[in-house]
């Protein structure tokens, strides 16, 4: 390959395609070159206003010409699709590359998940790196489907697609030498690899030991301070900004011209319906941009630093020898992506996707497994006692811990609708063990029924929240039916579902049918007046034990804080 661009470079042969008439966003000298030719030979960049000829001219009116987007840390199954359909919605808004943590799925079904997500991201107009996933399981609080041990990550090492260690998220593990851990660590960093961070609220010399165990990113920043102490100990920083957690506006004080290379882009957790209806890293982006923060610094943080963390050759730039993944946009003010090119080839314009493309199926097991079930095992005792509330905090993955008086009928606790206080359950789906964690949540907003999911960070056993046992119960036996998925239930009404088949966290049909499908989730949610953002991904969170402040995980209640299991009862 770099004989033909050399070639090309030289005149010896023809170029493929020269883009003319745009103005490149060059992130090396931080400069716009104005009037310029782009030319392109076998999907890089040979040579920019050096007066090649080329098989074809494409004409870009005067658009500005930058970089693909990258997004610097995504779990694809976040967004119900499989990679395939997953690009057909982010590509035409401009991202070309993501570096994805199938964490999801490897902690359902362990090394068949990671090489599963390998294997169908193949041969798609977008480029999908991974991250070995750390935390599999991701504590010790909850019933994982799967373990994946440093033995097992040795062969992951030899793709070529594979970058390095995923988020930690098990940082007191890390701050304690946990064995198992730091065998993981010990294997990335002797072979050169970045390992990627989660550590929320970590400050001080506890964050010193955890950046001293090798790890250098963290895209759980909530507060300009926690940024900038972060990046001050040699820290790269994602601005996250999900369907729940939505930091990036809140962070970007934080930002300054010296120490902008040290910011990049995440989705993190995105659904299908946002990807489509507000975009991916071009919202982002555009966030940034209507903030005031400079235009090229804006595209330094939106690509060419996640492929300088990574490490990945020949991304996040247009100059010669890199690969040709550039977005053209006619203006940073309304910022909004008009021509996708991957590979030097035009694949998708003003929004829609012009190159077909087809994967080959791959087959995967089921994944829901669950005891037989009855309506009695949703009752909680009423022991006289106080109770303990997860509280759930608008637009971030941080709950609170409060305690709660909640009524009594016929002995047992029931939901307060007054104070907006519901049941919740988790329910262990691996191994069909009957492991039900029993709680309380507040800030749901749910005023009837009850909603349900496969999908709960980051074992993903089943969890459901609701108002009355029949409608509960009435969901649990829907999920197992449908081999996991979402789910509204009144009573013993099935209001709305979305099967998720694929290790119960991804669909198996098409992009819109999944978006439409959530469509109608939300209306249903606006219609029955719930508060919380994105109330089934806020629900999805409630059950990870890694997250301050309290979570419900199939073992029961878990305060993060003090990272051990407590009592649903307070004396």
């Amino acid at each position: 390959m770099k004989r033909d661009i050399i070639d090309a470079a030289t005149r010896k042969t023809l170029c493929d395609v020269n883009y003319t008439h745009c103005t490149v966003v060059d992130v090396f000298s931080g400069c716009f070159l104005e009037h310029s030719t782009v030319s392109v030979k076998g999907g890089y960049v040979v040579g920019i206003n050096d007066g090649l000829t080329a098989k074809e001219t494409i004409d870009l009116e005067g658009l500005f010409l930058a970089p693909g987007l990258i997004d610097a840390h995504v779990h694809i199954e976040s967004s119900l699709l499989t990679p395939a359909e997953y690009a057909k919605v982010v590509v035409p808004r401009g991202t070309t590359t993501v570096i994805a943590d199938p964490h999801e799925i490897a902690n359902v079904m362990g090394y068949d998940g990671m090489r599963y997500m390998l294997n169908v991201s193949q041969n798609i107009p977008l480029d999908v790196y991974f991250m070995v996933p750390s935390c599999v399981p991701a504590t010790g609080f909850d019933t994982a489907g799967a373990a994946l041990y440093a033995s097992d990550m040795h062969q992951f090492l030899q793709e070529p697609r594979v970058l390095g260690l995923g988020e930690v998220m098990n940082y007191p593990g890390v701050l304690a030498q946990d064995p198992q851990l730091m065998d993981k660590i010990a294997l990335f960093t002797s072979s050169g690899r970045p390992i990627d961070g989660h550590s929320p609220g970590l400050r001080g010399a506890s964050l010193s030991a955890y950046i001293a165990a090798g790890i250098g990113s963290d895209h759980e920043c909530t507060t300009p301070e926690e940024v900038l102490e972060k990046v001050s100990k040699g820290m790269y920083i994602m601005l996250r900004e999900g369907s729940t957690a939505k930091d990036l506006r809140a962070l970007l004080p934080a930002l300054r011209r010296e120490n902008v290379g040290r910011f990049m882009l995440c989705s993190d957790d995105r659904h299908c319906n946002d990807l489509r209806d507000e975009g991916h890293m071009d919202f982002s982006l555009r966030l940034m941009l209507e903030a005031g923060i400079d235009p090229i610094d804006a595209i330094r943080i939106a690509s060419s630093n996640a492929a300088r963390w990574f490490g990945i050759p020949a991304k996040g730039a247009i100059a010669p020898g890199f690969k040709a993944d550039f977005i053209a946009f006619p203006s940073f003010k309304n910022f909004e992506v008009k021509v996708v090119i991957k590979n030097g080839c035009v694949v998708a314009q003003n929004g829609e996707l012009i190159q077909t493309f087809s994967t080959a199926p791959t087959a995967i097991r089921d994944s829901v497994n669950i005891k037989w079930l009855t309506k009695e095992d949703f009752a909680i005792p009423d022991k006289g006692k106080a109770v303990r509330v997860i509280e759930v905090h608008k637009e971030s993955l941080l709950t609170g811990h409060g305690i709660a008086r909640v009524p009594v009928e016929d002995g047992f606790l029931v939901s307060d609708l007054v104070h907006d206080i519901l049941k919740i359950f988790v329910i262990e789906r691996h191994t069909g063990s009957g492991n039900i964690g029993k709680g309380f949540i507040r800030g749901l907003g749910l005023t009837r029924g009850a909603i349900g999911s496969t999908i709960s960070h980051d074992s993903h056993n089943m969890i459901i929240a609701g108002v009355d046992d029949l409608s509960i119960f009435k969901a649990a036996r829907h999920l197992n039916k449908i081999r996991g998925g979402l789910v509204y239930t009144v009573g013993d009404t099935i209001l709305l579902d979305l099967p998720l088949p694929v290790a119960g966290l991804m669909s198996d049909k098409s992009a819109d049918f999944v978006i439409e499908r959530l469509s109608a989730f939300e209306r249903l949610f606006k219609e029955a007046g719930l508060t919380a953002t994105s109330p089934l991904m806020t629900l999805s969170f409630m059950a990870l034990p890694v997250i301050p402040s309290l979570k419900i995980t199939d073992m029961g209640l878990v305060d993060v804080d003090k990272f051990e299991k407590v009592s649903l009862y307070v004396d």
